[in-house]
């Protein structure tokens, strides 16, 4: 069985949990151990069935309850050496095994393969994750907080079951918004956050079974503006079948999406 459950995708914390099979993992942990305990009962499971925690960068939002699921509940954490550096001061010593970028690694005794793939984000040496079944098949890309499309993650993530993109801001709402200039150019630059426009290019690239948007601005875009900015620009690609499209609630409360590896 897969089952993916995004328990908060925002720019106050980010986490989603990852069924294949037996094997069950956090993608980063930027809510404290206490919430994500309690979202994870919430859906049917338990905190102490996690194999651990894989990490895509250190910013605040993505590590927040890393210290104590390694130190109380005693989750290991998958990630980089440069992110370790930088998270070292706020969650000490931690049961961490260091990842590469192209090097795939494996989870629990039935042996889920990872792929970490290097993404553009004003982070250390942040990632995005190929998650595949034991005998290689595709089952969920995971890519958050990414500025720019690159081809190793086109190429990659193609065809894979379960896709979870940023769909962070709509063009028009962030130019109209009252953030700062040196903020706007930042979310534009190349090390900032997928658009609306970015994230659907990205999806008609990949053909996702199932896409998830998430990561969406609450000052820069809605809910009803990245569907259907989403869908029009999907409509565009001549031939492609729609993939059925979940958005990620501004308030947490969980999606859930089930199916057969």
């Amino acid at each position: 069985m897969l089952k993916v459950c995004v328990l908060a995708s925002t720019s106050k914390g980010n986490s989603t949990y990852v069924r294949v099979g037996k094997e069950s993992f956090l993608i980063d942990a930027g809510l404290s151990a206490r919430k994500i305990s309690k979202a994870l009962r919430e859906i049917g499971e338990n905190v102490n069935d996690l194999r651990g925690i894989i990490l895509t960068h250190e910013h605040h939002d993505h590590i927040t309850g890393i210290r104590t699921l390694s130190r109380e509940y005693h989750k290991k954490c998958w990630l980089t050496f440069d992110t370790y550096q930088k998270i070292r001061s706020k969650v000490g010593n931690i049961d961490a095994e260091f990842i590469a970028v192209g090097e795939e690694f494996h989870i629990g005794e039935e042996g889920v393969e990872i792929m970490p793939y290097e993404i553009s984000h004003d982070a250390s040496d942040p990632v995005a994750f190929l998650v595949k079944s034991p005998n290689g098949v595709p089952l969920v890309g995971y890519l958050n907080d990414c500025g720019r499309i690159n081809p190793f993650l086109l190429d990659g993530f193609r065809k894979v079951k379960i896709l979870q993109v940023e769909s962070n801001y709509s063009f028009d709402l962030l130019l109209k918004s009252s953030y700062p200039f040196f903020l706007k150019e930042r979310l534009l630059g190349k090390k900032g956050h997928f658009s609306n426009w970015e994230a659907a290019e990205f999806i008609a690239s990949t053909e996702p079974q199932v896409a998830i948007l998430s990561h969406i601005s609450e000052n820069c875009n809605t809910h009803e503006v990245a569907l259907a900015e989403v869908e029009s620009i999907l409509a565009h690609y001549t031939g492609l079948s729609l993939p059925f499209l979940v958005m990620v609630p501004y308030n947490g409360r969980s999606v859930i999406i089930q199916n057969s590896i």
